[in-house]
């Protein structure tokens, strides 16, 4: 049976995680989002209220984002994107074309459709159609940005549909195809395949224990060496994919999390003293988060935190000569937040408005749940927590759909009307009229 992840014991999130997270954009690229995009002006008395906050005098309790703050720069909202699964049927014809830049582009619509409609009750009988093309594309030997967007395809298609019995019996060849390529040293696309790989072992991995071995290999098979060659984005991912996993095996058996964390914390302390700020933020929060799930049950410190706190009080005074105002507010925000865990025990709350309801975090294994899912999905995150049900146990919330408001309110699919995505719905709505236009026309005599 495939792990659901129960409801939380502690209730956490630092906020700071989110000020710094990376969101799929428009194109389908990854980009770096500090404040909402000017794409969203005309909402700009909402994003006032739900802007991202880094600097010390931030207040943990009247954090807010709304839906709003998750459109990309180019997004507008479209309203019902039409019969999706129509469009990702042509989508899948499209991927036979032999031009690597055509597969690109393919590939990127059929990603931005994934991550911003649930498609977990739809595509019958094409679901492993749909992986098996995905896979492909990981396999391509043409093209570098085909096999990085068919990963993060990989990953969300087991955030659509990994809890259902087509992820129980694909998950074992998946992990074995990306374990290979996140530690192929001639493979180019190392990050994202231990992202997809982190996401489908945390939606279809067997219990935490599989959770602590896949930990334990990419502490040893990718942080340990990306640290080497300081290969710093994948140093953050692997970072950000071991905070994943020790969530679960920190939510099931606090022994086995300080066993699996001890065998990387000197890694850890290596990342904290890294030139890249998002590496700093990344190891702090694993800190914290096995510090506050191991000190719930009883006092608890490291074995180096006299260094470690050493370490973070002079990241939280760094000064922003090197790295630019905004990122070392980032980093001040989460080693103070870092340390209010480690000495006090303290969490901040981060609060998400979504469909007039506010969602409320309090603990760390909710935030980095949170900061995994929103790599994945980017703005279509609203979209999921309100009609994917395994967002919705994850953090343990609920959404009534079956009310008018909740009809006028809901997240919409965003498209930018050169995307590719808008050129595939436009084919659709062709050949729809054209088979409508047949139907009408007289038997010939």
């Amino acid at each position: 049976m495939s792990r659901r992840t129960r409801a939380d014991s502690n209730n956490g999130l630092l906020r700071s995680a989110l000020n710094s997270q990376r969101v799929p954009s428009s194109n389908g690229r990854s980009s770096r989002r500090d404040t909402p995009r000017s794409g969203t002006r005309s909402l700009q008395a909402s994003q006032q209220a739900s802007r991202d906050v880094s600097d010390d005098d931030f207040d943990d309790s009247a954090s807010v984002m709304s839906e709003d703050t998750w459109l990309g720069e180019d997004d507008e909202p479209v309203g019902d994107v039409g019969d999706w699964e129509e469009l990702l049927g042509g989508a899948l014809e499209a991927l036979g074309e032999k031009r690597a830049a055509a597969r690109e582009k393919t590939l990127a619509s059929i990603v931005r459709l994934m991550a911003h409609v649930y498609m977990g009750e739809g595509l019958e009988g094409r679901r492993v159609t749909l992986l098996e093309a995905l896979r492909r594309g990981a396999r391509s030997t043409k093209s570098a940005r085909e096999r990085e967007l068919a990963l993060r395809g990989v990953a969300l298609w087991f955030v659509n549909f990994g809890t259902d019995a087509e992820a129980e019996a694909e998950f074992g060849s998946v992990s074995e195809q990306l374990r290979a390529l996140a530690t192929d040293p001639g493979s180019d696309v190392r990050a994202p395949a231990v992202a997809a790989l982190g996401m489908a072992n945390f939606v279809a991995g067997a219990d935490f224990r599989d959770a602590a071995e896949l930990a334990q290999f990419v502490q040893a098979r990718v942080l340990a060496p990306a640290l080497e060659r300081r290969a710093m984005d994948e140093v953050r991912q692997a970072l950000e994919t071991l905070g994943l996993l020790l969530t679960v095996v920190a939510d099931a058996d606090a022994a086995l999390a300080e066993r699996v964390f001890d065998a990387a914390l000197a890694l850890h302390m290596r990342a904290l003293k890294a030139d890249s700020v998002d590496v700093r933020v990344r190891a702090a929060q694993n800190f914290a988060l096995v510090h506050q799930a191991l000190n719930a049950h009883a006092p608890f410190a490291f074995a180096q935190q006299d260094e470690l706190v050493g370490v973070l009080e002079m990241l939280r005074h760094e000064s922003s000569k090197r790295h630019g105002k905004r990122s070392v507010a980032a980093q001040r925000a989460a080693m103070r937040d870092t340390l209010r865990t480690i000495e006090a025990g303290d969490a901040p709350e981060l609060r998400l408005a979504l469909h007039g309801r506010v969602v409320r975090f309090g603990d760390w294994i909710r935030i980095l749940r949170l900061h995994a899912f929103r790599a994945a999905l980017g703005g279509g995150l609203p979209a999921h927590f309100l009609a994917n049900a395994l967002l919705q146990d994850v953090f343990d919330v609920e959404f009534d759909g079956s009310h008018d408001e909740f009809q006028l309110n809901k997240a919409r699919m965003v498209v930018s009307p050169s995307s590719e995505l808008a050129k595939l719905r436009s084919k659709d709505m062709r050949k729809r009229r054209a088979a409508h236009h047949a139907t009408l026309q007289p038997d010939d005599e």
